[in-house]
């Protein structure tokens, strides 16, 4: 057991260095791919909309089926959806035609949302079942690797073209297959007790009847995400705005990143000084402000300087959260938890991509910041004046 627990910051670190690596591959360049391929915004919003729209329909039943699986381990499951994604990417190298690459993108971006609860719950497995394991560390890792991701993909788009993004999205695939097919601590279920006779009514409500304080804030999460995804899902477009170009844009992508690191390495630490409340809270406050001061800035430098939010925001939220989770729901709902909260961040995908589509094209890149303002500032005050009541953590605790 020794050796196990030694071994399972280091590997699950591995995992997520490679996830976000593809995570960035897929989502920041999805425009600049697909608008090559031939699309419009219109079309990219639609397609990536569609894509996250069947990942949340899906999400979660995949969540209730992986959370009662014997016969593979949440490590395999996800080493099966990594494995769909490399044939995709093997497809976009391949098979020509506007909408083929479009659908295979499609694909790729439903799988990629699909995954991230099922690595979410690797890492709390761990810690349900006492194997030590430094999230903040590793997801601060995950963030190292996609700023690294941007700064290549900027570079290669810039001397190859947009052709050399399936490749990099290829071996990003692998690698990651690799890791989650080896992982093997924390990949058992923790002892649960006995499940109840199963409803009628399907899995989804019966989560949210348990959990009925869970509802608000799922709505809270998706307005901070879809505010926080109509940033990260056109940055081409916005950075286009204020005079830059694909080389800019990968070194936006690549501050974004290193913003990330700070705040998800001393997460552990910033725990001794207050609980996962107060850092969520403090995180929507720093969503809103991103997003409004984007909208706002008036060249390069100052967008540039605007990302600082990004450390307090998505790096501090994107543990926070997680980890909020963990506190919220019985050890036996750890996947679906997971599940759906990760689900927010897929309609956030939906909505930015539908809205922030469709008003890049009618209107340009300040109309879709201007949404981004507005949804910030929902998702802020929901999160801000629902935590400030107290959600009922001893609830969850004895399930």
């Amino acid at each position: 057991m020794k050796n196990a627990m030694r071994s399972a910051t280091p590997h699950y670190t591995w995992i997520q260095g490679c996830y976000w690596m593809v995570y960035c591959i897929l989502l920041s360049f999805s425009s600049v791919y697909l608008l090559e391929q031939g699309l419009s915004n219109t079309e990219i919003g639609l397609l990536l909309g569609l894509s996250g729209l069947a990942s949340a329909l899906l999400q979660p039943v995949a969540g209730a089926r992986a959370g009662r699986m014997r016969r593979l381990s949440l490590g395999q499951l996800s080493g099966c959806l990594v494995g769909g994604m490399g044939l995709c990417a093997l497809g976009l190298l391949l098979l020509p035609g506007k909408w083929v690459q479009g659908g295979l993108f499609m694909v790729l971006l439903a799988l990629l949302q699909m995954l991230a609860p099922f690595l979410y719950a690797i890492g709390m497995g761990c810690a349900v079942q006492n194997i030590p394991l430094n999230f903040g560390l590793a997801r601060g890792v995950g963030a190292g690797a996609y700023a690294l991701a941007s700064s290549l993909c900027g570079g290669l788009t810039a001397l190859w073209g947009v052709g050399s993004i399936p490749l990099v999205l290829l071996a990003a695939s692998l690698l990651l297959l690799v890791a989650t097919l080896t992982f093997r601590p924390g990949t058992v279920p923790a002892p649960r007790p006995a499940a109840p006779a199963p409803t009628t009514s399907g899995e989804e409500p019966a989560f949210l009847r348990k959990y009925p304080h869970l509802l608000p804030l799922l709505v809270g999460a998706t307005l901070l995400y879809t505010s926080h995804n109509v940033i990260m899902r056109f940055p081409y477009q916005i950075i286009q705005g204020v005079g830059g170009g694909s080389v800019e844009m990968g070194q936006l992508l690549t501050v974004q990143g290193l913003m990330d690191i700070p705040a998800m390495v001393v997460f552990s630490l910033l725990l001794r000084r207050a609980g996962c409340r107060t850092w969520v809270r403090l995180a929507g406050v720093s969503f809103f402000l991103h997003a409004l001061l984007t909208w706002v800035a008036p060249s390069l430098p100052v967008l540039f300087a605007v990302q600082v939010f990004e450390m307090t925001g998505y790096g501090l939220y994107a543990v926070a959260s997680v980890c909020f989770v963990r506190d919220l729901v019985a050890p036996e709902d750890q996947v679906q938890g997971q599940t759906f909260f990760n689900m927010t961040n897929t309609l956030g995908v939906v909505i930015s991509c539908f809205a922030g589509g469709v008003l890049l094209d009618w209107a340009g890149p300040q109309a879709s910041l201007a949404f981004a303002t507005l949804t910030g500032a929902g998702g802020m005050g929901l999160v801000w004046v629902l935590l400030g009541r107290k959600v009922p953590v001893a609830v969850a605790q004895h399930g």
